[in-house]
């Protein structure tokens, strides 16, 4: 049939062409899509999509289910060139699974539980993840200005935080489109897109309401495997935007920060430990007398080569200067407008001013302010 061979979609979006191919009908039933559940549990609405029962168990339209995959495709395609997308699975077959293909192809994500008001309160959502990305940075610092147990509590406080808002970092603004795991393990997502207005791309099996989705794809919503295939399928369709992009990016970027001012912190602790040793060292040899004090205005000068010191300080300079920018611990804001104006090591900022800095588009007096101190 021709609706079971290998079918290629070419979507045309703006100046995009995708290729995304729809999987056999073999590789669907590989995978376990057919498998309903149990005639006692299933939900009338899904006759359409059932294809027998066998055993008590009801069996699938796969040749269907194809073809909404396909016409599936065609729309989510569409939908990335409009904003990101989000990926809702919190049951645990599809919690890992939904994380690694969201963040391998730079969509959003919610895989532990719904963060009730998402779409509906997405201001004071949005508040509490840029909170959440503020907390992480202060704690790469060391916690400056923090007593220990404010680090303590800090500590927790952003833990806890990233269980739960870990995939939609960077997400300013609604999904164009949200992608779901079990419309009926997921029923919060799915009553606040509707609130929302966001279209609903969906798993649903033979228990679910297929009415309550926009794009519904009947299958096996309970399997690793079909999960998985599915889950990817789309993936791939929306790792192909420029928008997807951009958020791996933004990911990459705040990881590097973080890394960073991690390092520079530990340097720092490192150093002042090292200082405090050669003071007491120091305070130890003068109890001793083994460091003579100097007496009235008698100072005794010693002679030291520091022709090596030279040397190291100006390779210390090149190593600097070759550095990149995001190596200086600014935040993802500023890094962007830096390298959009096609500075991208220390070396590029050689000389400038802050009067030269304010006038590089996005950055500001304040930012220029932190370029000066960071270079510091």
């Amino acid at each position: 049939m021709e609706n079971q061979k290998q079918t290629v979609v070419e979507t045309q979006t703006l100046n995009k062409v995708s290729n995304v191919k729809t999987p056999e009908i073999l590789d669907l039933l590989k995978a376990g899509c057919h498998f309903g559940h149990k005639k006692s549990a299933w939900n009338p609405r899904m006759k359409q999509y059932i294809y027998e029962e066998r055993n008590g168990i009801h069996i699938i339209d796969l040749v269907k289910t194809q073809e909404l995959i396909t016409s599936t495709i065609k729309a989510l395609s569409e939908l990335t060139e409009k904003g990101n997308i989000l990926f809702v699975g919190t049951k645990g077959q599809a919690a890992s699974i939904v994380e690694k293909v969201a963040t391998e192809n730079g969509a959003f994500y919610v895989n532990k539980r719904w963060p009730g008001g998402l779409f509906t309160n997405f201001d004071t959502i949005k508040k509490s993840v840029q909170g959440l990305v503020k907390m992480e940075e202060s704690l790469a610092r060391g916690g400056e200005d923090l007593v220990k147990k404010e680090r303590l509590f800090m500590q927790r406080e952003s833990e806890k935080m990233d269980r739960i808002y870990k995939g939609i970092k960077f997400m300013d603004k609604l999904p164009a489109a949200v992608v779901v795991v079990d419309s009926k393990v997921e029923k919060l997502a799915i009553k606040e897109a509707k609130i929302a207005h966001i279209p609903i791309i969906a798993l649903i099996d033979t228990n679910c309401n297929p009415d309550l989705v926009d794009y519904p794809i009947p299958a096996n919503d309970d399997s690793l495997k079909s999960i998985s295939l599915l889950v990817e399928i789309l993936g791939q369709v929306v790792g192909e935007s420029k928008k997807s992009q951009g958020i791996v990016a933004l990911r990459n970027s705040q990881k590097a920060t973080l890394e960073t001012l991690a390092r520079q912190y530990a340097e720092q602790k490192e150093r002042e430990t090292r200082m405090e040793a050669e003071d007491r060292e120091r305070m130890k040899s003068l109890r001793e007398g083994k460091i003579a004090e100097s007496k009235g205005t008698v100072v005794r000068v010693v002679k030291k080569d520091i022709s090596g010191e030279i040397a190291a300080a100006e390779e210390a300079k090149k190593m600097v200067d070759s550095k990149s920018v995001e190596d200086l611990g600014l935040s993802v804001r500023i890094v962007k407008a830096l390298a959009d104006s096609g500075i991208k090591n220390v070396s590029d900022l050689s000389g400038k001013t802050k009067e030269d800095l304010v006038e590089i588009k996005g950055v500001g007096e304040k930012a220029a302010v932190d370029i000066l101190k960071s270079l510091k």
